[in-house]
């Protein structure tokens, strides 16, 4: 029986595939990915499920009986179970066996036997290692050294048949990589050595340029008045050191409040010139009761380091792998603030020795590889003291030593509770010391503070109590909804106030500590920031002290204050995916001072759309996530887009409103659908026509039309036919973004179909309809219709034609902002400009539009600059690069979303090989 883990998870006896059950074909897999390895039952458990079920030992038991029934031979061995392989049985052991003795015949002079025994090892992967199968997280880091394991043999038979002079191949084989993965300096070096020793050292130094990083930060502004620490600080900086072989990792553990954050902050701006290349910087959120998934904290890194959203890889471990790739051989550091645990942290470790990670947690992190591990305690007490008399005043400390004495004792000396009472004092100066120490010595909560967690949250009702009335309302309506920071617009419409109302108050939380207001945002406006306990604490008060009608009341208030801010802030976007509620406004021209407040209040507003629905508020959810859902799926925040979208619909559908159920639906799929994954979302658009159409809602039924034959791309012409009587459905029913939608759809079709002259018959007549039409419609439409139109003139031969199309599309995409319609314009741009002969031209403007995919992780753009590629060097005359190019593209195609573009690169292919002999 023959095994294979180096892609798909494949068994097979003489020859003949054995067919086994999902979980039966994970655990095999979790076998071949460790062969020759007893293997625990916990440590199975932990392999196949994140979140083991309750059933798992028996589960377990029976995948075991399975494996055996179909002859794979597991032993039953002292503390677990085994799978014995040897290289004639299972690709990995044959690979890494093959990869060995090629570095043994490298080492002894022998690259010709070398190359081959690489070329031998490499042949044997066919995708990700278990790629077809669901393993638990704990599993990545193994699969991971596999791809690494991978990657060292790529470069070592790279080397071998840089030895035997194999230089025209490589450049083949090293272009597209690189092209591919522009920051890694491994490829990048070994291109420039092949081209040079091929007598190309023209193109190697004009053509191949060494890809630029910029370093960046961004780390919090360091505290001016930390008091002590300096042990702490020393070990800390030593810690961070380089020379190692792997990352460093220190963990900086403690109980809230104790001053993690601002050690870690500290620390890490002091070694900021040992990491030249960036500090990066991302709150975990551990503390709170949601501690943020490592898929929305790899975004964000990723974000950071310049990865536009709308190509963002949907599995956290796809996102790590790039995220990973994106700082190899680098030296960054990587400041996470507030873990909940290993496995939330895991996915954000660096894979190269030159980075570090510096993290901090409420508790320590045991089982975290490699890390050390400070435990950080109160400070001192000469220390608290000089941080009470660093907030309160030196002179003022010292008038009453005693009782700043008491005060330091109340609290612990933690130091958050001593800023907390330190702020107190400066908002209160005709205290005496001895007033705040009475009143901490009678707060019966204040006990509190000699324990674990529960020494901070009395530590905050000490504060809240010393507030004044509409500042203690202010704090508790910040606990209505779970944002990381608000702008003084959100507290008044809690409030039901102006922000004038709100802004003494605001400055007064600011003051005790309870919030921080030192950041602005993207629309250069002050934000107000809560940690995590305090939020809770809010919460909390929220509930307790504000009546349920009040509660309702002051989220209703936010929703529908944030439904009209978003909505006027998006004007210049198209509308939503479902048919539009009365009164919606024209669109207008670009208008960048919308686009910074989304992009400003994109978290608040998500967040104020789910509190909504799950308080069933269900209108103003549905409406507020309808004004919002254009700039998510524009800007490329698929992931927000659809779980707000996925809230909101699940409280319609509790309350039984299905008219918003089903246009939050339709736009639900549309999300899908704009990240390229419209075969996901085929039978939700076909339920909803069916839906729509026997409940007589002809408006939405003609969104669900449009939707299916989105999905169709599999069979043009029923597709074409439904875009087309959806768009009679929208003309009838007045909807002209409707329409404009519609004749998007035809218009993509009648490419597809090779129909170029309707395509520009089609375009033409959006065309006009958007220049005639007085109630406006966003500029979006213009841009991608001047898109398309210039695809028609290209195929018809009006080159220089479709070249002025694609310029005006790109220039309005530019002020849009779009940067997704920017890609695609320039890409069609270059591909005008190298049929005119202007080859160097369209390649090095296919060389900055092969970054901005590659940044985005936009794999089909990537695809399409591969095709593009491949047609120059076919008008070049150079078949063979031509080919690998086309290659290049198919293996980057999603062939279940991709299915008219890989069946003409395939032709393309076939084409090539042909001409090839």
């Amino acid at each position: 029986m023959d095994f294979a883990i180096l892609g798909p998870v494949q068994v097979a006896d003489a020859g003949r595939p054995i067919r086994l059950a999902a979980k039966v074909r994970a655990l095999l897999g979790v076998f071949l990915l460790h062969p020759n390895t007893v293997l625990t039952r916990d440590r199975l458990i932990a392999s196949v499920w994140d979140d083991p079920p309750r059933s798992a030992l028996p589960n377990l038991q029976t995948y075991l009986t399975a494996l055996r029934r179909a002859a794979v031979e597991v032993e039953t061995v002292p503390h677990g179970y085994r799978l014995s392989l040897g290289p004639d049985r299972l690709d990995v052991l044959a690979f890494e066996e093959a990869v060995r003795e090629a570095r043994l015949e490298a080492a002894r002079g022998e690259p010709a036997t070398a190359n081959r025994l690489f070329a031998q090892a490499l042949t044997l992967w066919r995708g990700r290692p278990a790629e077809d199968v669901t393993l638990a997280a704990t599993v990545q880091a193994r699969i991971a050294e596999l791809e690494e394991r991978r990657e060292s043999a790529r470069l070592g038979w790279i080397d071998v048949r840089l030895r035997l002079g194999l230089y025209d191949e490589l450049v083949g084989e090293l272009t597209p990589l690189v092209e591919a993965t522009p920051l890694n300096e491994r490829l990048w070096h070994r291109l420039m050595l092949a081209l040079h020793r091929a007598g190309r050292r023209a193109e190697a130094l004009e053509a191949v340029r060494e890809p630029a990083w910029t370093g960046i930060c961004l780390l919090p502004a360091d505290i001016a008045d930390l008091v002590g620490r300096e042990t702490e600080t020393r070990d800390l900086v030593a810690a961070l050191d380089g020379g190692r072989a792997a990352p460093a990792i220190v963990t900086v553990s403690g109980p809230p409040g104790v001053g993690k954050s601002t050690l870690a902050v500290h620390v890490a701006h002091l070694v900021r010139e040992r990491y030249p290349d960036g500090q990066l910087f991302v709150r975990l959120h551990g503390a709170s009761a949601s501690p943020r998934d490592p898929s929305d904290l790899l975004a964000e890194l990723l974000r950071a380091l310049g990865v536009d959203s709308a190509g963002m890889p949907s599995s956290t471990e796809e996102r790590a792998a790039m995220y990973r790739a994106r700082i190899a051989d680098r030296a960054v550091l990587v400041l996470l603030d507030d873990a909940a645990g290993e496995a939330q942290v895991q996915p954000l470790i660096p894979g190269t020795p030159r980075s570090a990670v510096l993290l901090t947690s409420r508790g320590p992190l045991p089982t975290l590889p490699g890390a050390i591990t400070y435990a950080l305690d109160v400070p001192p007490l000469a220390d608290a003291h000089d941080l009470l008399a660093g907030v309160a005043g030196a002179s003022r400390v010292a008038s009453d030593p005693e009782s700043a004495e008491a005060i330091l004792r109340a609290c612990g000396r933690l130091p958050l509770a001593l800023r907390i009472a330190g702020a107190r004092l400066v908002t209160r100066p005709a205290w005496p010391l001895a007033e705040l120490a009475r009143r901490l010595a009678n707060a019966s909560a204040l006990n509190e503070l000699h324990a674990g967690p529960l020494d901070v949250r009395a530590t905050f009702e000490a504060s809240y109590a010393t507030l004044s009335a509409p500042a203690r309302r202010a704090f508790r309506l910040l606990g209505s909804v779970a944002a990381d920071g608000v702008a003084a617009w959100m507290v008044a419409a809690l409030a039901g106030a102006t922000a004038y109302d709100v802004d003494g108050s605001l400055e007064e939380l600011a003051v005790a500590g309870l919030i921080t207001a030192g950041e602005a945002d993207a629309a250069a406006r002050p934000r107000y920031r809560m940690h995590d306990l305090l939020r809770g604490f809010a919460a909390e008060l929220f509930i307790a002290e504000e009546s349920r009608e009040c509660r309702t009341a002051a989220l209703r208030r936010v929703a529908a204050e944030a439904r009209a801010r978003a909505a006027d802030a998006a004007r210049e976007l198209p509308l939503a995916f479902a048919p539009p509620p009365p009164g919606v406004t024209a669109r207008t021209p670009p208008c960048p001072e919308g686009g910074a407040w989304l992009a400003a209040e994109r978290g608040v507003l998500v967040a104020v759309a789910e509190t909504a629905a799950h308080c069933g508020l269900v209108q103003e959810a549905a409406e507020l996530a309808y004004a919002l859902a254009p700039f998510l799926i524009v800007r490329g925040f698929h992931d927000d887009a659809v779980r707000m979208l996925g809230t909101a619909t699940g409280a319609a559908a509790a309350a039984g409103d299905t008219v918003a159920e089903t246009r939050l639906r339709l736009v639900r799929a549309d999300a899908e659908v704009d990240r390229r994954r419209a075969s996901a979302v085929a039978d939700e658009f076909r339920h909803l026509l069916g839906r729509c159409s026997q409940a007589g809602d002809r408006h939405a039924a003609a969104y669900a039309l449009l939707g299916v034959a989105a999905t169709l791309e599999a069979d043009l012409g029923s597709a074409l036919a439904a875009a087309t009587l959806a768009a009679e459905r929208f003309h009838s029913l007045g909807d002209g973004h409707g329409l404009l939608s519609a004749w998007t759809e035809i218009a993509g079709v009648q490419f597809y179909l090779g129909r170029y002259n309707a395509a520009g018959t089609t375009c033409r007549r959006a065309l006009a309809h958007l220049e005639d039409d007085s109630a406006g419609h966003s500029a979006i439409h213009r841009a991608r219709f001047l898109r398309a139109l210039g695809i028609a003139s290209y195929e018809t031969g009006r080159v220089e034609e479709a070249i002025g199309h694609y310029r005006a599309s790109l220039d309005l995409c530019r002020e849009l902002r779009w940067s997704t319609g920017e890609r695609f314009a320039l890409h069609r741009q270059a591909q005008a400009e190298a049929a005119l002969g202007r080859h160097d031209t369209a390649t090095g403007m296919l060389a900055h539009c092969a970054e901005m995919f590659v940044n985005a992780g936009d794999t089909r753009g990537q695809a399409l600059i591969a095709y593009t590629l491949g047609e120059i060097s076919r008008w070049r005359g150079d078949e063979r690069a031509a080919l690998a190019h086309f290659t290049t593209c198919l293996d980057r195609l999603d062939p279940l979303n991709e299915h008219v573009w890989s069946t003409r690169t395939r032709e393309q292919i076939a084409r090539s090989r042909a001409a090839l002999g």
